[in-house]
């Protein structure tokens, strides 16, 4: 027997990220489409979906959402005087918290500003290291789309991010080098030597692409789905690769690499280096020797040229 189609409100602006207890003005795109995956669960509902400006392109005809709505007063008000079936909210901020204490839904996931000690909450206890920043995470050998499942009482079984469709793109490139990172951890890049040098080590075999229209969300992800290979620090790429099906390889060295483990069509290279302050998601290293810098190029190069055949 088909049940009916519930309403669904789920808040996920990027302002916060799912596994890193800060707030900033910066837009964690790569955060947002990861949250995505929460679509497979509620396929047959209606999806009312809550984000900022910024990420609109990343949400903006994605067939299993039904109303996509910014971030606003406006917004807000509206969503204050509905009622849903479920709410997810994946947004620790306080003020959002607080103003979604108002929604009238039968059940809620996520976040919420808990009046007894002043602070943010999660809904089910088993949610609760999702508020100790991942930098404290070391103990839960979990990826991110798992954590993401349980917080919404599901099981997971291999769901990925979904990015809208945008027309068919031809391959042109067998490597992508996804290069650039963002302001928020710098530390995140691998050294540019080493870029060279896998170029070096591929180039005369494979046709090698660096990165193109970072800046430009749409052409950024053309570009990447002209690659066969991504190869990428923890960063939007890497979300964008996963959900267009590309065979991404992944550099981690001061992010937790157990994020993207487990993760069909991910392959996660970490830094050998045994430093004691990882994962330290901090914009500075505070170690004598550089995580990154002990990526090898030869590895990475060896994993491509595995993928490749």
């Amino acid at each position: 027997m088909k049940r009916n189609k519930r309403n669904i409100l789920v808040i996920k602006t990027g302002f916060s990220e799912l596994l890193d207890r800060g707030i900033s003005i910066t837009v964690s795109l790569g955060d947002v489409l990861m949250c995505t995956a929460l679509l497979h669960y509620f396929q047959d509902d209606r999806v009312t979906w809550v984000t900022s400006w910024e990420a609109r392109w990343l949400l903006q005809g994605n067939p299993m959402i039904h109303e996509l709505l910014f971030f606003g007063p406006r917004t807000l008000n509206q969503v204050s005087g509905s009622s849903y079936d479920i709410m997810v909210n994946l947004e620790k901020d306080i003020g959002i918290c607080t103003f979604l204490s108002n929604v009238k839904a039968k059940k809620k996931y996520g976040f919420y500003f808990n009046e007894r000690s002043y602070s943010i909450s999660t809904r089910r206890k088993i949610d609760q290291y999702l508020l100790a920043g991942q930098e404290n995470h070391r103990h839960i050998n979990k990826s991110f789309l798992e954590i993401l499942a349980e917080t919404v009482e599901q099981n997971w079984e291999g769901q990925g991010p979904i990015l809208p469709p945008n027309g068919k793109v031809r391959e042109r490139y067998d490597v992508g080098f996804n290069y650039a990172v963002g302001s928020k951890w710098p530390t995140k890049a691998w050294p540019k030597k080493h870029w060279q040098k896998l170029e070096k080590l591929l180039g005369k075999k494979y046709r090698i692409s660096w990165q193109k229209g970072h800046r430009d969300l749409r052409r950024y992800t053309e570009w990447i789905g002209q690659c066969r290979i991504l190869v990428t620090s923890d960063s939007l790429g890497q979300a964008i690769g996963q959900a267009l099906g590309k065979n991404v390889v992944s550099l981690f060295g001061p992010t937790n690499d157990h994020r993207m483990r487990k993760i069909h069509n991910v392959t996660v290279i970490p830094s050998p280096l045994k430093c004691p302050f990882r994962p330290c998601y901090l914009p500075y290293c505070k170690h004598k020797d550089f995580c990154m810098d002990e990526i090898s190029p030869a590895v990475v190069a060896s994993t491509c040229e595995r993928l490749l055949s």
